[in-house]
């Protein structure tokens, strides 16, 4: 049985990871600023602060594997992607940890704007540390694109980015995803995970549309950039990579709250 330490344990790729672990019978501990909002039998909380490094040190005393799924979406948290990577890993190997699994996202060096540069940048921290880590690229989430359509929604539209295509996948499999990788017999470089089908935007928009009974107008629009190029080029695909076992009709079906 191995302890694993998972950092960003409650958030939406965390929270599967751990529920993944704990099913699979290793020890679980959960690093994160607040403790879960649920009590979970036999799961442990080791609060800490990845920017300040307080609690790190506790957090990973005696743990055999780390996990981070920590996430930055805001200006004012980007931070945990680089100044927080530093200091947990150096904190891991300081701890005698060895093994590291870190969440990232397919194409995640190939295009630029700050969101996606940040994690690039938490890719190198990592592989330059005295870790062996194994980075998992994931698509997007079906449940970020639910966010998508549901708050545009709210104004009658859906957006469907011309050219643009997506491999969403659950988060469940996500999680089975970092499991596989924390237990594994030797680390890996990088893998990449993604849904079971290529959706273009529009057809996922029309999906979500049916599903949740919207009249809203499914409507074309333009992305200009870097990041409309990125899309139309399908650097955010993995198609020979198709772990995911949850289409996204089927996962709305499941997820209608």
């Amino acid at each position: 049985m191995s302890t694993v330490l998972v950092a960003g344990g409650t958030g939406t790729a965390g929270s599967a990871a751990v529920a993944e672990l704990q099913a699979r019978g290793h020890r679980v501990r959960v690093l994160s600023r607040r403790a879960p909002s649920t009590t979970v039998a036999g799961l442990e909380h080791s609060p800490g602060d990845l920017l300040t490094g307080e609690g790190l040190s506790a957090a990973l005393d005696g743990v055999d594997v780390l996990v981070s799924a920590v996430n930055g979406q805001t200006r004012k948290t980007r931070a945990v992607f680089t100044d927080g990577a530093r200091n947990l890993t150096r904190a891991a190997e300081a701890a005698g940890v060895r093994r590291a699994v870190l969440l990232s996202i397919v194409g995640v060096d190939q295009v630029r704007f700050s969101y996606y540069a940040a994690i690039a940048e938490q890719e190198r921290i990592y592989t330059a540390s005295g870790l062996d880590t194994t980075i998992v690229r994931a698509t997007q989430f079906h449940s970020l694109l639910r966010s998508i359509f549901a708050t545009t929604a709210r104004v009658g539209v859906l957006p469907a980015i011309r050219g643009a295509r997506f491999q969403p996948i659950a988060p469940a499999d996500v999680g089975r995803a970092l499991a596989d990788a924390a237990l594994a017999d030797s680390a890996g470089d990088r893998v990449e995970v993604g849904g079971p089908a290529v959706a273009t935007m529009r057809e996922l928009a029309e999906t979500w549309k049916e599903s949740t009974g919207s009249r809203s107008l499914v409507l074309g629009v333009p992305l200009p950039g870097p990041p409309g190029r990125f899309l139309r080029a399908g650097m955010n695909l993995t198609p020979d990579n198709r772990c995911g076992t949850v289409t996204f009709d089927q996962w709305l079906a499941e997820n209608r709250s």
